[in-house]
């Protein structure tokens, strides 16, 4: 039993902080001797509940752990009910569209539909991004409470992920509200420097979003005005998928 216990102890050590960690910093993290926390993480990434980033050596959550989450989220229905919607969208913009759910204080892609553009941008279904970060998931924080809202912020760390990242949490505040306003958020370099998104939230019975639905190119492509041109199509899109769920 105290192995079981170890085995899960490191794989909840991915739910939260960095989506990439090393044997020291789950040893440490744990109070678990490195040699158990290697052996351990060696056996997760052969059964593919964990993956080895090569040049690093650090690990993250892989395949067959996204495929348990997803299963307890019901997510491979949402997924198949969503799919026409998304390629509906992909045709109406020529851009790749994504569906992202919320998972703990991240975010995760859960499906894509490709754009069928020589140059466009591709997300790795599984992986995992902040919340704070990027349309889709600002489309998720905006439907938080503003009691909600500073829980999440008291917990996390606005980190840069590009030049573009807001830091400021009064900002980010502002931010989300003018997002509220409108229906769907909009990003430009937040999260990769080469990416630019427009995304809207998923929402069921509850008053917070579950996930987000975006279209997302190349910043080279997409700038504030295209963007703001797809919002409308992006809002509709999410509508349309709540609906099926149930939602509003």
């Amino acid at each position: 039993m105290q192995s079981v216990d170890r085995v899960a102890a490191v794989l909840m050590a991915f739910t939260s902080g960095p989506s990439e960690l090393g044997v020291t910093d789950i040893a440490q993290r744990l109070d678990l001797p490195k040699s158990a926390v290697h052996r351990i993480l060696e056996s997760l990434t052969e059964s593919g509940l964990t993956s080895k980033e090569r040049e690093r050596g650090k690990y993250r959550l892989g395949p067959r752990a996204t495929e348990l989450s997803l299963a307890v989220l019901g997510t491979v229905d949402v997924r198949s009910l969503a799919l026409p919607v998304m390629e509906e969208l992909r045709d109406k913009t020529g851009e790749t569209v994504t569906l992202t759910f919320a998972i703990a204080l991240q975010r995760i892609y859960v499906a894509q539909v490709e754009s069928r553009q020589d140059v466009r941008m591709t997300v790795e279904v599984g992986r995992r991004a902040p919340l704070y970060a990027g349309a889709s998931g600002r489309a998720i924080l905006m439907t938080f409470s503003m009691e909600d809202l500073d829980k999440f912020l008291n917990q996390v760390e606005l980190k840069p992920l590009t030049d573009n990242t807001v830091q400021d949490r009064a900002e980010l505040k502002r931010l989300l509200a003018e997002d509220a306003a409108r229906g769907h958020t909009v990003s430009l370099g937040e999260r990769d420097p080469y990416a630019a998104a427009v995304a809207a939230p998923l929402m069921t019975k509850g008053a917070r979003a579950f996930g987000s639905i975006s279209v997302c190119g190349p910043l080279v492509r997409l700038n504030e005005e295209s963007l703001e041109r797809h919002g409308d199509a992006v809002a509709r899109a999410a509508a349309k998928i709540s609906h099926i769920l149930g939602g509003h």
